[in-house]
């Protein structure tokens, strides 16, 4: 244990300098369609479904090499709506759970690429179920396919609301090429809509099918926040 903490601690050290740089069988779908159906049948014609937020470019991103040279796992997650920007490193793992820290303390919790917890935001997900497995999301067909999600957060009292959501996911009909950190990664893009009585979001996954990894992806974690974006740069 103590060689774990002394690694992770020296990671963090290092993300401190870095932060400063600041199948054939699948259904093919419309995922517009998809969407909008979705939110229409539950809010009406003027459905608002909330969709990711613009990220805006950070003036200077830290290198691949100097990620790589954490010696850790590594991802780099943005919040557009709050400018945040930088580069998280793995400090522990409960399962099939991970949690990275950034320099500046905050955290984020996945499960196979899925944000499950964050900590440290103006408005955290404190925790998150899905009725499904990433493996069973991702992976096994056929699409479209639906499922339940549970989030729950911290109201203005300090007690603990969840909040549940229907969700539906599907992929488009063919691969695609995208880019982390100046390394290519062919994936297949797919998109989530969740929605209950009084809200409904979009997510958005880059999945790299063989090898069972999510390389970027944009998920929403709360009202107030909106969504992150998660890039996967060190494996």
């Amino acid at each position: 244990m103590g060689f774990i903490l002394k690694n992770t601690a020296l990671a963090l050290c290092t993300l401190a300098v870095l932060a400063g740089c600041s199948s054939d069988k699948e259904k093919k779908v419309s995922l517009g369609s998809l969407a909008m159906g979705m939110a229409k049948a539950k809010f009406g014609k003027k459905a608002k479904v909330e969709t990711p937020d613009t990220a805006t470019k950070a003036t200077q991103l830290p290198s691949r090499t100097a990620l790589e040279q954490i010696g850790r796992p590594v991802l780099y997650v943005r919040i557009p709506r709050t400018g945040s920007s930088q580069p998280v490193v793995l400090a522990a793992t409960n399962g099939g759970y991970k949690t990275y820290f950034s320099s500046d303390k905050s955290s984020i919790t996945l499960q196979g690429g899925i944000v499950t917890a964050t900590r440290g935001q103006l408005e955290d997900l404190f925790a998150q179920e899905l009725s499904l497995t990433p493996e069973q999301i991702f992976y096994a067909g056929p699409f479209p396919k639906a499922f339940t999600r549970n989030q729950r957060h911290l109201d203005g009292e300090g007690k603990l609301i969840t909040n549940t959501y229907t969700c539906a996911i599907a992929p488009e009909p063919a691969d695609e090429t995208i880019t982390v950190f100046d390394r290519t990664h062919r994936v297949r893009k797919f998109t989530e809509i969740c929605q209950n009585k009084t809200r409904a979001f979009q997510n958005n996954y880059w999945v790299d099918r063989r090898a069972h990894r999510i390389w970027q992806s944009h998920q929403s974690v709360s009202k107030t926040i909106g969504h992150v974006i998660v890039q996967q740069v060190v494996p």
